[in-house]
């Protein structure tokens, strides 16, 4: 039986910051400058190199000493920047704390495939011969090649988000799994949680049962008119959560209306306004 589709009633109050930068469009972009910084990683991990934007709050102070959250999206650049304009509005509206955002492009589908799929599943369902994910590799890469890069070079807390769509939602769960305390936070809109008969979901039933706790706050989001198979396995590993409920801190939302490429936008603003409540 499907979860129940009930909001948070503190969605009421975020909503109202969705409708205003509904309302702004095109205008948004002239409330923040745009500017970032943009580095070529060469991975001695992943044997390329890798792309990485990185967006800071305004007031960011190179010099300065305040220490801030850093939110690291996996995938491309258009998630990136629309979290970087939503983000800048619940923050100047007093809704958030502000927060570096790192951006970590794929270079093509191919390494797509191969760094955000698990390890126990395949890269390509339409191939027969298709090799196994190697997200285990990507998030080594993540951790000692980009995190480390970023805590070297920019003022930042303890505090590290994960955030990913679709197959990178998959991997922002999987790397709950695999490098549990490597983030505080985990955002995973619309995850890709079906793939192979929804093997992903027993695998992680399994690693929930056996931990003791869930040391990180985790945001599932999906949309109304997502597919069945989507929708199916989103429900199974809520359950998961809603079973095991003293381990984790955990929040989901159904957002109607919207299908598999907009929720993402609908619906990080939200996940990241829970996360980031400055009244908390």
């Amino acid at each position: 039986m499907s979860i129940k589709r009930i909001f948070d009633k503190s969605i009421i109050a975020v909503n109202f910051i969705l409708l205003i930068i509904m309302i702004s469009g095109c205008n948004s972009t002239s409330h923040v400058s745009g500017t970032h910084d943009s580095y070529s990683i060469a991975s001695q991990i992943l044997g390329e190199n890798r792309e990485l934007v990185v967006r800071k709050p305004r007031g960011y102070k190179t010099g300065g000493q305040e220490k801030y959250p850093v939110i690291y999206v996996f995938g491309g650049n258009s998630l990136n920047y629309s979290i970087y304009k939503d983000l800048d509005l619940l923050i100047r509206t007093g809704h958030c704390i502000p927060a570096i955002i790192v951006g970590i492009p794929n270079i093509n589908q191919k390494t797509r495939q191969r760094d955000l799929t698990p390890p126990f599943l395949k890269q390509d369902l339409d191939d027969k011969n298709s090799p196994l994910g190697e997200a285990d590799k990507y998030l080594a890469f993540v951790k000692t090649e980009i995190i480390s890069f970023i805590d070297s070079n920019y003022h930042v807390s303890n505090d590290r988000i994960a955030v990913g769509h679709s197959r990178e939602g998959l991997m922002v769960m999987y790397s709950l799994m695999f490098m549990p305390d490597l983030f505080n936070s985990h955002l995973a809109l619309s995850p890709a949680l079906w793939r192979e008969k929804s093997l992903f979901v027993e695998k992680f039933s399994d690693f929930v049962q056996e931990s003791d706790t869930l040391p990180s706050q985790i945001v599932m989001t999906i949309g109304d008119l997502e597919v069945d198979k989507m929708k199916s396995a989103f429900d199974k590993t809520v359950q998961v959560l809603e079973n095991n409920s003293s381990k984790v801190n955990y929040k989901k939302l159904f957002f109607p209306d919207a299908n598999h490429a907009q929720n993402p936008f609908l619906t990080a603003p939200i996940g990241l306004n829970w996360i980031l409540d400055k009244r908390q």
